[in-house]
């Protein structure tokens, strides 16, 4: 039997109170309804505690300490999160949490500044609190659950989860006790029957090896068992670039914002020739621990151990699996936990969607290729970071083509090949059917419904690929990419408020997103606000030259540049600016495009065709929105444009 624990809440209560007192006062700061102890990292909000992840927190305090002071990103990264790599884009995730929240409570927009390519200012007037003003709410909880062991088995483990309510002295109790005991593989399980759940995110795992410090294979585990349950129909999957975000955090946390029934967590320790992986299903509607597992294998076959996982988590779900899904499940990718490593981090380098994070990309799935040349997922990864260069499409085509012979029924190089189609080939029905096919494969994938939208969108279907993309946006809702092109989706459909909210929104997730600046540039220009249209190309601009490591010189020429613009708009309104930036003839054939637009709304139509013609002649990647963007309205009625249309099949 697994006796209640008892608490004094009585004592718990004085001690929080003497922890309080004791607290030096300069660790307590007001702002507005806020009190925040940057020592024990707590924030009340009107005497209540506010539930926030650690990292929120923790960029709060260091912001409201400097207090109407820039705080550089760098800073920011290195204080909270000091000997660990996270990418800006993290921070910018981690700053939009936090002002949502705060938001949410009746905090002010702009309490917490962004300071354009630099950092974050705190705006808010800040008061410090004297340690005896602290006002502790009475007000106790106290939840007990106990379960009855099943005595014919040894018990393993007690499963404790306490949640103090540090605030006002209240404590939260749940006692777990251990289940049933299944053998060498699975140590303990515990299932349910009746759960509900038809969404699952799957957290980065925690990694303990004291023989590969830094070692990424919590991160592969977690991607693995993503790819291999994405193929299930009737169960959504967030995508790995979603789940990463919230390594480390608070997983409570992590289910609210990705919106999903069910969480799983766990660890992976490696103790010298054995690997064992602990596991916790989490149901976010109550926070209740609803299946745990634990298994062991030689480090030999981890990879065998992922499979394992796999389908203990699908017995767990009682889903239903057909003979295709089955397979899917159990299918084995690599013998190479190195080369999976190594795909894990080209995938984490593709989705930064960077100059320099497509070359680190494509170098780590060629090494994944070369520790396993039979690895069909680092072909696919190396198919869809040379996708995006057009001089690289040879290599495209045979990376796609090599990742198909080893694995026919791989998503992902399906979904490849439909961009290819769509982008360079302009085969509308041969990329439909192939993001179609990836999707049958994966219904999960993300990615997929992401392109297969945007296909639908430059075919004029925008209501149908708004529904491809908020299908995306279900899976990873905190993608600013999947955001901005939904904003550029409502932007083809002549939505414009409704296309700046939209990228506003990937905005506030990452402010540095050229995408999203060049969406709103054109938005503006479409609504005649110009003032704020050369605002977001200059921005677009500024972000471009710093995501290639533009070299001083090119800083130079690019602050010329800005001068230029913003002088020949002052002097010449939009007209002035657009035949000023335009002047010189463009080196580039992926810039005839731009060109075009450029001559269109300066009424030069014929200069524009001409472009637009050129760019059909060399299939040039932009081409492809030429009848979806409004941009292009006045030349509707043109012949040469009508031609244009029939000769790309768009109509």
């Amino acid at each position: 039997m697994v006796e209640s624990l008892e608490f004094s809440l009585q004592f718990l209560s004085n001690k929080l109170r003497e922890g309080v007192m004791n607290s030096e006062s300069q660790d307590i700061w007001q702002f507005g309804n806020f009190r925040l102890d940057t020592g024990k990292k707590i924030l009340w909000h009107q005497d209540k505690t506010v539930a926030m992840p650690l990292k929120e927190l923790e960029v709060l305090c260091v912001l409201v300490i400097n207090r109407g002071e820039l705080v550089t990103k760098d800073e920011l990264l290195d204080r909270v999160w000091e000997n660990s790599f996270v990418e800006e884009s993290n921070l910018s995730r981690h700053i939009y949490l936090l002002r949502r929240t705060l938001k949410e409570l009746g905090a002010a927009d702009g309490l917490i500044e962004n300071v354009p390519r630099r950092g974050y200012r705190f705006t808010g007037e800040v008061q410090a609190v004297e340690a005896n003003e602290i006002v502790l709410e009475r007000r106790t909880q106290t939840r007990t659950l106990i379960e009855i062991e099943d005595e014919t088995r040894p018990s393993v483990a007690w499963h404790l989860r306490r949640r103090a309510l540090l605030a006002y002295g209240a404590a939260v109790i749940l006692l777990a006790g251990s289940a049933a005991f299944f053998g060498p593989q699975y140590l303990r399980s515990r299932s349910v029957v009746d759960h509900g759940i038809k969404s699952i995110a799957i957290l980065p795992f925690k990694t303990i090896d004291p023989d590969r410090p830094g070692s990424h294979s919590g991160t592969g585990l977690t991607d693995v068992l993503i790819t291999r349950l994405s193929n299930i129909r009737d169960l959504k999957i967030s995508p790995t670039t979603a789940v990463l975000e919230f390594e480390g955090r608070d997983p409570y946390a992590a289910g609210e914002m990705l919106g999903v029934d069910a969480l799983l967590e766990g660890t992976i320790v490696y103790s010298g020739d054995r690997v064992r992986v602990t596991a916790r299903l989490i149901r976010t509607i109550d926070n209740q621990t609803m299946w745990t597992g634990e298994f062991e294998k030689l480090r030999s076959e981890e990879l065998q151990l992922q499979n394992d996982l796999a389908l203990q988590i699908v017995k767990t779900l009682a889903v239903e699996l057909s003979g295709s899904e089955r397979e899917a499940v159990a299918r084995k990718f690599t013998d190479s936990v190195d080369a999976f490593e190594l795909y894990i981090q080209g995938r984490h380098e593709w989705n930064k969607r960077t100059g320099p994070g497509m070359i680190e990309a494509a170098r780590l799935f060629r090494n994944a290729i070369a520790a396993d040349p039979n690895f069909a997922l680092a072909y696919a990864g190396l198919a869809d970071t040379t996708a995006m260069n057009q001089p690289e499409l040879p290599q495209t085509t045979d990376a796609i083509a090599r990742a198909l012979e080893l694995d026919p029924d791989l998503a992902e190089p399906h979904a490849t090949r439909g961009f290819l189609l769509m982008f360079y080939e302009l085969d509308w029905p041969g990329a439909e059917a192939a993001f179609k096919r990836s999707l049958e494969l994966k219904p999960n994938y993300a990615t997929a419904h992401h392109w297969y939208g945007t296909l639908l969108a430059i075919q004029g279907k925008t209501d149908e690929a708004k529904a491809e993309m908020h299908r995306a946006l279900e899976l990873d809702p905190l993608s600013y990419n999947f955001l901005a092109d939904l904003g550029q989706i409502h932007y083809f459909a002549g939505e414009y408020a409704e296309a700046e909210k939209q990228c506003l929104k990937a905005l506030e997730i990452y402010p540095d997103f050229a995408f999203a600046h060049q969406y709103l540039y054109y938005i503006y220009l479409k609504t005649g606000d110009h003032d704020r249209a050369i605002e977001e190309i200059i921005k677009t601009e500024r972000i471009l030259s710093t995501l290639n490591n533009a070299s001083s010189q090119q800083n130079d020429v690019l602050r010329q540049l800005e001068d230029g613009t913003r002088k020949a708009y002052r002097e010449g309104g939009i007209n002035g600016y657009l035949k000023e930036r335009f002047a010189s003839a463009p080196q580039d054939p992926q810039a005839f495009y731009f060109y075009a637009i450029n001559h269109t709304l300066r009424g030069e139509k014929e200069k524009a065709l001409d472009y637009l013609e050129r760019c059909a002649e060399l299939k040039t990647f932009f081409l492809a929105f030429v009848k979806a963007d409004p941009i292009f309205e006045s030349l509707h009625a043109e012949p040469r444009y009508q031609k244009l249309l029939r000769k790309m099949k768009l109509i």
